[in-house]
């Protein structure tokens, strides 16, 4: 009966743990990691305008980390899920943008999520070369990347 008691007294606790793990209402998750790697890149890499991650959950797949503050937390869309799926490259041309979304490996070479990025080809530069620069910049990612455990943190 003393070690039933035991365990009834700890459920309040781990109620208080789970509930303080879950982000406030309205609040987005915060992927540390992912967002600071995103960061470097971008700083990096200036050419390109825009870069996201984008992992698929149980609950679905969600953007978690973006120069974009506004697309963090936001649902995947085709072009995301697509390269986790398939390991295929969607490009899509916006204007004079090219928007490329690919897989993202962790560093092992295991499909963890998808990056997408968006730039304008330099003056000059081939839709094949554009491809080519951000193939490279996934690589530089992906060898950053120890596990999907740890690009969630």
């Amino acid at each position: 009966m003393a070690h039933r008691m035991n365990l009834l007294g700890c459920v309040p606790v781990l109620a208080g743990l789970a509930l303080a793990a879950l982000p406030a209402s309205g609040a987005r998750p915060q992927h540390r990691f992912a967002q600071a790697l995103v960061n470097r890149m971008h700083r990096a890499h200036p050419e390109i305008e825009e870069i996201g991650i984008a992992v698929q959950f149980a609950g679905g797949c969600r953007t978690i980390a973006s120069t974009d503050p506004g697309d963090v937390g936001e649902r995947c869309e085709s072009e995301d899920r697509t390269p986790m799926r398939t390991g295929r490259i969607v490009v899509q041309r916006e204007g004079k943008e090219l928007d490329i979304s690919l897989p993202l490996r962790d560093a092992s070479g295991r499909r963890v999520g998808s990056i997408g990025m968006e730039l304008i080809p330099a003056r000059g530069e081939s839709r094949a070369a554009a491809i080519r620069k951000v193939k490279a910049i996934a690589a530089a990612m992906a060898r950053q990347i120890p596990s999907k455990a740890r690009l969630l943190r």
